[in-house]
């Protein structure tokens, strides 16, 4: 056999010589040579007649997206300019400001993350970012410190890595970023981007940040996506919570592949950061997030799962390992995770230090001040207000550590000190410091709304507590007394509901949302005089454009029925029918009321209707055997017993029923 190949004296083949190779590769090495620098030559145009600059996250995945800066500047009447959060951005963020240029022996800080850095359920004055801008002067009086609060609520990685590439072109010293809590928080698709490589990642992002390629971008006409493409779902240019469109945790689905590139999508952010933060010569600290674990439950619990039961069990048995193990399952396991998943602490507590990055472990930090105070390791409401925003105290103890890992990391002075050496009297001057600034009606409306929102998402044990302190705060509030009693309600505790129902009536009497709320415990406890006497001021308190309007008047009509009222009944019941025809909850009472009123007929067809859309509604098929009892229809009631005992065979009413239609029939034999 034949080759091309020759050896060399020392017997090993080479490749045959190839002019024709060596002239192409030659070209095209020139060819790309050329390229390149055509492309740097139009990019160095682009900048200097300042074309092309744009907004755009450097996130190829999100490059689609909007982001919307959250620094706009501001001149003093002195002259000075400040760079402060953009006024539209100030839903999401505090109200802060740094000068534009920054002064000589500055320290710049910006604090990063979501509502944990803001401060929530708070503000910045509480949160460790507040306490650092206090602790800093103290500690080390020889340079400026500029602290700046970037926390954005409800802010995920992707966005916290958005703001930060913004934040990075005002002369950062130091980035601080405490994310992990918000990733499941938005919709977003992934498509085939985690297919990529990552030397695609990298030079898809680097494209998406060039001039050249965002002037073709713009020039480049869009085709809009068809609204019915469930997969182009695109992130808005502000946070729209999935929570936003849903009541509850409902929308949240096991979803494992989605959950999977969520996490792929947090660790490629987190890595960005550091990319970011290396390209503005700052240094960059992440923490590790901490939560709620032995007195918050699973937002949406797998039904087949009892992960917190059986933590909460191991605890009050004082079994900690096994309950510190149970609770965590829990969290990782939420099918709607609020809280950030054990791997994403795993991840950034493992990041590789070096002179530039640090990491503090707050999670174990807080671990190790809950074994010393509690004998335990558990963390729970001695840190939190709710599921992951932590108590003032906290917030201060973060302060404190993120202080002394600054220092372990020689990113202060020489001749820093540490904040447990400073004199009584100044640690006393700084907690007095951030005190006074708390507004004390604003710190109640804080407490009002985290209540809110936590009896909203069903995690009445949570929001209970955060409405007495409401209560507290504001010396008496209408909306948290009536929110405390209907967490009692749904806890069971019905004694303690109906006490803190009957003070907030007492205190509050034309709170007409509270009124209509304990007329429906009174429902449940089967006092209707009671609920009626509530009911019929609710519904004439609350106008007829809010819902819970006919809310409240179904809820009276269900009353009267219970009252054997029968005729306000109906009467009512007409109504609400009128306002809502295909409401089959109004409709089967309306057929009840109508049966009680002795209109057989209209409510034969009413219960029919109903059948119509249920063929197996065993209740409808009781009441409707009933009516045609009562009119002597023997065969018709015996017919529609006899579908009731074969959909349910235990049912009593149905076996009565048939004992009923037995002896009639023996009757006439």
């Amino acid at each position: 056999m034949t080759t091309n190949s020759r050896k060399t004296s020392s017997g090993h083949a080479t490749r045959p010589h190839n002019s024709n190779s060596l002239s192409s590769a030659k070209k095209a090495c020139f060819g790309l040579v050329t390229t390149v620098l055509g492309l740097v030559a139009i990019e160095l145009a682009l900048t200097l007649v300042g074309v092309g600059r744009s907004n755009a996250e450097a996130d190829p995945m999100m490059g689609f997206s909007k982001q919307v800066p959250l620094l706009e500047r501001h001149v003093d009447e002195d002259g000075k300019v400040w760079m402060r959060t953009a006024e539209n951005k100030l839903i999401w963020f505090n109200d802060q400001r740094f000068p534009l240029t920054k002064p000589a022996n500055t320290q710049r800080i910006f604090c990063l993350g979501g509502s944990t850095t803001f401060g929530r359920p708070y503000d910045d004055n509480t949160s460790f970012a507040g306490w650092l801008r206090e602790w800093l002067p103290r500690v080390d009086a020889d340079t400026n410190h500029e602290v700046f609060n970037a926390g954005g609520v409800s802010y995920a990685s992707y966005r916290v890595a958005a703001v930060m590439e913004e934040l990075a072109e005002y002369e950062p010293d130091l980035f601080i970023v405490y994310t992990g809590q918000n990733e499941f928080l938005e919709r977003r698709t992934y498509a085939d981007f985690f297919d990529q490589s990552q030397a695609q990642l990298w030079l898809t992002g680097w494209l998406n940040k060039t001039r050249t390629y965002r002037v073709i971008d713009s020039l480049v006409p869009k085709k809009r996506p068809p609204k019915s493409d469930s997969n182009s779902i695109g992130l808005a240019a502000e946070v729209d919570e999935r929570l936003n469109h849903t009541v509850g945790p409902s929308d949240y689905v096991r979803d494992e592949e989605w959950s999977d590139n969520v996490r792929k999508h947090f660790r490629f952010n987190v890595r960005r950061m550091i990319s970011i933060a290396q390209s503005a010569n700052a240094k960059i600290l992440f923490v590790v997030p901490a939560s709620n674990e032995k007195d918050c439950g699973p937002f949406k619990p797998d039904p087949e799962e009892d992960l917190f039961e059986r933590g909460r069990q191991a605890f009050e048995a004082g079994d900690y390992e096994v309950a510190r193990s149970a609770f965590r399952s829990a969290i990782d396991r939420d099918i709607c995770p609020l809280r950030a998943p054990s791997d994403f602490a795993r991840f950034i507590r493992e990041l590789p230090e070096s002179d530039d990055v640090r990491v503090l472990d707050f999670e174990s930090a807080l671990r190790d001040v809950c074994q010393n105070e509690y004998g335990h390791d558990i963390l729970g409401k001695e840190y939190f207000l709710d599921h992951v925003h932590p108590t003032v105290e906290a917030h201060r103890q973060l302060s404190r550590w993120l202080i002394a890992e600054m220092q372990d990391a020689g990113w202060l002075a020489d001749g820093s000190i540490a904040v447990e050496q400073l004199p009584p009297e100044a640690i006393a001057e700084v907690d007095q410091s951030v005190f006074d600034r708390i507004d004390r009606r604003a710190q109640g409306i804080a407490m009002r709304n985290l209540a809110k929102v936590m009896h909203w998402a069903g995690k009445f044990e949570v929001a209970a507590p955060r409405a007495r302190d409401a209560i507290r705060i504001l010396d008496g509030d209408a909306e948290s007394q009536f929110i405390l009693a209907d967490c009692l309600r749904w806890m069971g505790r019905f004694d303690e509901s109906v006490e803190e129902f009957e003070r907030g009536v007492k205190a509050f009497p034309d709170y007409y949302r509270g009124l209509q709320r304990y007329g429906q415990l009174l429902l449940e406890l089967e006092d209707y005089e009671a609920a009626r006497d509530l009911l019929v001021v609710a519904t004439v308190g609350i106008p007829e454009s809010d819902p819970r309007h006919w809310l409240s008047r179904f809820q009276l009509a269900i009353a009267h029925l219970g009252a054997s009222d029968f005729e306000s009944a109906h009467e009512e019941l007409l109504r609400c029918n009128e306002h809502a025809p295909d409401d089959l909850d109004v409709v089967f009472a309306l057929a009840e009321a109508s049966a009680g009123i002795g209109d057989s007929e209209a409510a034969i067809k009413l219960y029919e209707r109903i059948l119509d859309r249920f063929p197996d509604d065993v209740p409808t098929h009781l009441n409707l055997a009933h009516v045609f009892l009562s009119q002597d229809q023997i065969q018709q009631a015996s017919l529609h017993f006899e579908t009731a005992l074969l959909l349910a065979p235990d049912n009593s009413r149905a076996r009565a029923g048939m004992m009923v239609i037995d002896q009639l029939n023996q009757s006439a034999k």
